[in-house]
């Protein structure tokens, strides 16, 4: 709880005061009792009729006092308790911003969702309702147990002891039914996550003709969901029905003994009518105790989710302080290694790319290509050896010097739930449209041209309704219009033609602007025509040369030549 109010140090006080506040006016309705009481003993007892008016005009400013007070607070408590939940989730999603990709490997995008929706909302009612209704439950019983004491403690302790009998209950129910919620909600992220599944793969189950396996799927899971729900509904239903049971107890005690004291005059009227109203103050806390317990515990783990997110570090330390003016510079890998969860992925990595030229790299799958372009965009550090820019070590730079200026195209080209142009226009400012369709040109997105609203076409979710090539090019469009020092190309044309692809390099080589091109490729056709090729085998530099000095040296670079001249 400390963590949530310090979040933002400056509303710390004005939460604490709202909530005393509130509480105060919650709990001064166990006066209203004590003056009807007072009032009921004057008019029986001692026929002074003339505090009738007095005591009623006392109850209704009183009463006004209460509610406008309570509603005042509770606006303001409301009020200070979304401000620091909405700091909360800032707080969360500048921190989703920065951690590096260690962390997304081991936290999967629905926990992090959870986090950011279901978590901050427990975090945010705790806030505005569990604090205060604890806090305001327990001053009301105190205040009340202690009155009545001062009236008939005998009476008072027979009358409480229902409402132990219900806190006895309360606790056993907590206790049984909280691994049953937490059942209940794993059932219903299983649900949830079929059917999120079901949507993203939709052309796949059809495509396999599966349809009705996925239904019958879902039908075993909406039933154990359904199953579960109904075992705890009657957990629910049995704990209730105790309750109740309680509640009339405690009545026909009320009944009984204090029945048996006003007969004895043990008891005034107006006495026995505060008792009766005190009733559910007595058992109340009892009887809140397991909702109240299963409230906190539920808060206690989406509290320890979100701060586990709030407090999580990035891996890599990429904090350097030089700013980087260039990256048309020298860049030399000296060494470099990298391992990750014991597996060496790269082993001795050793080459230099010089401003302006066109560097490439190829080779299998999982010979360690795309960790050279994480590398380079800072989200892997080399486990040993360096990467120098200009010279220097690029940790000591700024690392969003280092990404402005690299046009970073994806193999699995993403692309947002926006218009077209907005799309190519993402890394740039004041992108006009006619720059927008220049880049579109250059990469090939002719497409655009038949679309009827051009450039103002919303695409769907990731680029839903385009092709594979189709997204790519658009991609590189994205690229081409930051007009980066480096353009990062991870192996983007494999869902191209030969036609295209050529037509996409011829582009790429006469750019209106001074370019590094780092080439990640599969495809000799991809990199044939480079400055500089490195084939790489298991994470190390096996071949490195020209297309026509690597064809000579009639290695793994010409194998891979023949085997795929019949595509050139």
């Amino acid at each position: 709880m400390k963590w949530i109010i310090n979040i933002d140090k400056k509303y710390k006080i004005p939460y604490i005061l709202s909530n005393i506040f509130l509480i105060f006016f919650d709990s001064i309705g166990f006066i209203s009792p004590i003056l009807m009481g007072y009032l009921v003993d004057a008019v029986t007892i001692h026929q002074n009729y003339d505090m009738i008016l007095t005591i009623t005009i006392v109850l209704l400013l009183f009463s006004c006092v209460k509610v406008m007070g309570s509603y005042i607070c509770y606006i303001k408590l409301a009020d200070i308790s979304q401000k620091i939940t909405s700091e909360i989730k800032k707080k969360c999603y500048q921190n989703v911003n920065i951690l590096d990709h260690y962390f997304f490997e081991r936290n999967d995008k629905g926990e992090l969702m959870t986090n950011f929706t279901s978590d901050i909302g427990k975090i945010r009612h705790h806030l505005t309702s569990t604090i205060k209704t604890i806090m305001a439950t327990l001053v009301i019983f105190i205040c009340s147990f202690c009155y009545l004491l001062t009236i008939h403690a005998p009476f008072t302790f027979v009358l409480l002891t229902p409402g132990i009998l219900c806190g006895i209950s309360s606790y056993h129910f907590a206790k049984k039914v909280r691994p049953k919620y937490s059942h209940l909600r794993d059932l219903s992220a299983s649900v949830n996550d079929l059917i999120s599944d079901n949507i993203e793969a939709n052309k796949v189950v059809k495509t396999f003709a599966i349809e009705n396996l996925e239904i019958q799927q879902m039908k075993k899971r909406k039933q154990k969901y359904v199953d579960s729900d109904i075992e705890v509904g009657k957990i629910e239903n049995r704990f209730f029905a105790k309750i109740d049971l309680y509640s009339y107890l405690m009545s026909a005690i009320f009944l009984i003994f204090g029945g048996y004291l006003f007969i004895q005059e043990n008891l005034t009227m107006g006495e026995l009518l505060i008792f009766n109203s005190y009733l559910y103050n007595l058992r109340s806390p009892f009887i809140r105790l397991g909702s109240m317990m299963n409230r906190i515990q539920r808060y206690l783990v989406a509290s320890s989710r979100v701060k586990k997110l709030v407090d999580a570090t990035p891996k890599i330390s990429l904090d350097g302080k030089i700013p980087l003016p260039s990256l048309l510079v020298p860049i030399e890998f000296k060494d470099v290694r990298i391992v990750f969860d014991d597996h060496v992925v790269l082993e001795g990595l050793n080459f230099t790319i010089h401003p302006y030229e066109t560097v490439a790299f190829i080779g299998s799958t999982g010979s360690g290509k795309s960790s050279i372009v994480n590398l380079l965009l800072g989200f892997l550090t080399p486990e040993s050896g360096e990467i120098l820019m200009d010279g220097r070590n690029y940790l000591d730079y700024k690392i969003k010097d280092i990404r402005e200026k690299i046009g970073y195209v994806t193999q699995n080209a993403f692309l947002f739930s926006d218009t077209i142009y907005n799309n190519i226009g993402y890394g740039t400012k004041n992108l006009t449209k006619e720059e927008a369709q220049k880049y579109a040109s250059l990469a090939c997105c002719h497409y655009i041209d038949k679309l009827d609203k051009g450039l103002d076409t919303i695409i769907g979710e990731k680029g839903v309704g385009l092709s594979g090539g189709e997204k790519q090019r658009l991609s590189l469009a994205r690229a081409l219009a930051v007009h980066p020092d480096i353009l990062l190309l991870d192996d983007i044309t494999s869902a191209l033609d030969i036609e295209t692809e050529e037509k996409i390099n011829e582009s790429i080589n006469h750019l209106e602007y001074q370019s590094t091109k780092v080439i990640i490729a599969s495809k000799i056709v991809s990199v044939m025509h480079a400055d500089k090729i490195y084939c790489l085998n298991q994470g190390k530099i096996i071949e490195s040369g020209t297309h026509e000095e690597l064809l000579k040296q009639k290695g793994y670079y010409y194998e891979l030549y023949n085997i795929q001249k019949g595509e050139m």
